[in-house]
């Protein structure tokens, strides 16, 4: 029998408490379809909380849990993280503080070697514990800003859904927590059986990049500085015009240098970079919700050679216009 024990402080996500429930769940009850003989369940899962109180979940119902020093956590075979809706900096250090408790257990974790793994705002919480540092992680796309300024010792790799790095597992958004589960039950029961059990679930194994589903506009920012929002704001008017950086520079009486390093300083990347991700996403957006051709959409966003237009979404998205309507498009049109 492999013991998983999930950690779980604050106000959680239900649906990734539950499917983690659920995953080794289902994987009990295929190991035993294919494993008649055996009489006991492959993985026995234990919720713990700091003081053992019921976790609270962000639709305020509650699941039962064990208290943290009812348990050994060294014995687990893995131990999981759930995930608090954080949408601001206020929210995630009360989910931080809500999860300290439980911090010098993770660390004194780690020492075993075994897997940790995390998923959405639970990496901002593996990462607060210092056991990241210097590993590569991902996190839900829409808190890459606040990992970067908070953690930028973890090398985070936004361009896939699951980052392992050793003993760390670490996954996107809530429903990345489904393939987060899978990747630990491959590496405690192996690959066919996790690859069964993803057929089952509906879990591609091979989920691989969470490009496709950035959006600047549902991205949480956390600099404090106005005028480079206020910059943000001219830039989202001024999509499709052909503005120099020297331009925009001249527009809200700055330097183009003191331009690059106040927008690096704010948000991690260049004028120019922000400006092509804008222009991306809005192409985006007219891919998923009109019929207009790939020309008129170009000339909407700014772009007029259909070459450069196409690698840059490809390098942004990892799909073609293309693939990326058939994949998103609202069919309104049909």
């Amino acid at each position: 029998m492999k013991t998983i024990m999930i950690l779980a402080a604050g106000n959680v996500v239900a649906s990734g408490i539950t499917s983690l429930l659920d995953v080794f769940s289902f994987c009990n009850i295929y190991w035993r379809r294919i494993h008649p003989e055996v009489n006991s369940d492959l993985f026995h899962v234990h919720i713990v909380s700091p003081d053992g109180k019921p976790v609270t979940t962000n639709h305020g119902f509650t699941i039962p849990a064990i208290a943290l020093d009812e348990v050994e956590l060294a014995s687990a075979d893995a131990v999981l993280l759930t995930s608090a809706f954080v949408t601001d900096m206020d929210e995630y250090i009360e989910f931080r503080d809500a999860f300290s408790p439980l911090m010098p257990a993770l660390v004194g974790y780690a020492k075993t070697t075994k897997p940790i793994a995390a998923y959405c705002s639970g990496t901002l919480i593996l990462a607060a514990s210092g056991l990241l540092a210097q590993h590569k992680a991902t996190t839900a796309w829409w808190l890459a800003d606040l990992f970067r300024q908070q953690f930028p010792e973890v090398t985070l790799c936004m361009d896939s859904l699951v980052v392992t790095d050793g003993q760390f597992y670490s996954a996107g958004a809530t429903s990345s927590c489904l393939s987060l589960a899978l990747s630990v039950v491959e590496m405690l029961a192996g690959s066919q059986l996790a690859n069964q059990l993803s057929k089952v679930l509906l879990v591609a194994p091979n989920r691989g990049s969470q490009q496709p589903f950035m959006t600047i506009a549902m991205t949480t920012e956390f600099h404090q500085d106005s005028l480079i929002t206020e910059i943000q704001q001219w830039m989202q008017v001024h999509l499709a015009e052909q503005y120099q950086l020297d331009d925009i520079a001249a527009h809200f009486a700055l330097g183009k240098r003191t331009l690059i390093r106040r927008f690096k300083k704010a948000l991690h990347e260049t004028p120019a970079s922000y400006w092509q991700r804008l222009r991306i996403d809005e192409a985006k957006r007219l891919l998923e919700s009109t019929d207009l051709a790939l020309a008129q959409i170009m000339m909407k966003v700014g772009y007029e050679d259909v070459g450069s237009f196409r690698k840059l979404f490809i390098q942004q998205t990892s799909l073609s216009p293309r693939a990326y309507r058939a994949k998103f498009a609202s069919h309104c049109c049909e």
